[in-house]
């Protein structure tokens, strides 16, 4: 991901902290720890997490429910590993995104390309602040296993 060429914005320096897409979140609600997100994946990875928050903080879904929901990434940004591919306009969504919504995002502009995960391996863990209860939800995109102890 980190760029040798002089002047790069993006470029490895002495003191600077160049981009990466190495991104985990722990979600708070009142100062209290209440969910943590977490999913590989390249440039995919920072649109998949906030559709994982999304899903359980916005849609309500339990974690499970979040990581085995269809996700959609764009491409529009030059990426960031070699060779840097740019593909403006287009917009990558997984097999569960309908066809009716591919069709519709089409007539935005977008270029809407089928593939075969945005974003792979997501976890999701909660913890009830009412209750205290735990879960967690592990994505089938790729072997991942929530546990507990």
């Amino acid at each position: 991901m980190f760029v040798l060429e002089d002047g790069h914005p993006n470029s490895l320096a002495p003191g600077k902290r160049p981009r990466t897409t190495l991104v985990n979140y722990l979600v708070s609600e009142d100062g209290v720890p209440i969910m943590t997100i977490g999913c590989p994946g390249g440039d995919d990875q920072a649109q998949a997490d906030l559709q994982l928050i999304l899903n359980v903080l916005v849609f309500g879904m339990n974690p499970q429910q979040a990581v085995e929901a269809p996700r959609f990434s764009t491409q529009t940004l030059v990426n960031s590993f070699y060779p840097r591919l740019y593909l403006p306009g287009q917009l990558n969504v997984e097999a569960g995104i309908p066809e009716r919504t591919r069709a519709e995002l089409r007539q935005l502009g977008h270029s809407v390309t089928e593939i075969g995960a945005c974003g792979i391996g997501a976890i999701v863990t909660r913890r009830d602040p009412e209750t205290g209860v735990l879960s967690a939800g592990a994505d089938p995109r790729r072997p991942t296993y929530a546990l507990a102890w």
